[in-house]
């Protein structure tokens, strides 16, 4: 790839060259080697300096596949305040699509609404939540929940959230990803955390002990990803990573990392 930039008609580098033999002066040769150098030199970055996944998930389901974890779930979701009338708007179209499923608790609505097929890699849950006081704003929240991950769930996925951040959400959606591993005899807290830092070359970390009873959550651990665009500030360093050991409700553990605060209910 490298060479095919450097020698393509389309970079100025060969054309340089070939004036630089023209030019006679010592001066005038080394100014244009200098220019010919830094040419070089950002063709290099522009090919080397590009984030190597698409999104969160996409780089949390390349962190699994590299080290053959054993997935529990991973899931997505977007979450976003706007309009009522917009928002019963969005009701009335996921009706003519789905099942609708109403629960209506205090003082809001809450529709949800389930697409996913038994032979489809993953779902798709859309809620709309309207409170009953009308001049309050609805909320949407539409989950991307799967069990597997390979290089055509990753297309589809991609695809999917795509197709619904253009139909039904805007800019200022807010985006949650969570990833959980099966723990196993020849993997713990320590290596999981260890192959993360090392992988996502994880920078400003913090360790938390959850000593809350009945807590599920036995160790949190939080720091930072360059390539990752959002962040959060805690105790004065940026923070966009959440990684955590769970112990589920019949004793079985796992490892969550999600992004930029797990929020799913352990």
């Amino acid at each position: 790839m490298f060479h095919r930039i450097l020698f393509s008609s389309k970079y100025p580098i060969i054309q340089a060259t070939k004036t630089l033999h023209m030019i006679n002066t010592p001066v005038q040769r080394r100014n244009q080697a200098f220019c010919l150098l830094l040419v070089i030199c950002f063709v290099v970055n522009q090919a080397f300096s590009q984030s190597y996944q698409t999104d969160e998930m996409q780089d949390l389901g390349a962190f699994a596949e590299e080290n053959d974890f054993a997935i529990d779930f991973w899931e997505v979701t977007m979450k976003e305040q706007m309009g009522r009338e917009r928002a019963e708007s969005l009701v009335e179209n996921l009706e003519t699509m789905y099942t609708q499923h109403e629960d209506k608790n205090g003082d809001r609505v809450k529709y949800t609404f389930y697409n996913g097929h038994n032979n489809e890699p993953f779902y798709v849950l859309y809620n709309v939540i309207l409170p009953l006081d009308k001049k309050e704003p609805a909320e949407v929240i539409i989950v991307l929940h799967g069990k597997d991950w390979d290089s055509q769930i990753s297309q589809k996925y991609e695809k999917e959230k795509a197709a619904i951040q253009k139909k039904y959400l805007t800019k200022e959606s807010q985006l949650y990803t969570c990833l959980s591993i099966q723990d196993s005899d020849i993997i713990n807290h320590d290596e999981f955390l260890n192959k993360a830092k090392k992988y996502f070359n994880i920078k400003h970390i913090s360790t938390n002990y959850d000593n809350i009873e009945n807590s599920r959550i036995e160790q949190s651990t939080y720091g930072y990803i360059k390539t990752w665009e959002h962040f959060y500030f805690m105790e004065n360093d940026p923070k966009n990573v959440h990684i955590a050991a769970v112990t589920g409700h019949h004793g079985e553990k796992s490892f969550m990392i999600g992004t930029p605060i797990l929020i799913n209910e352990y």
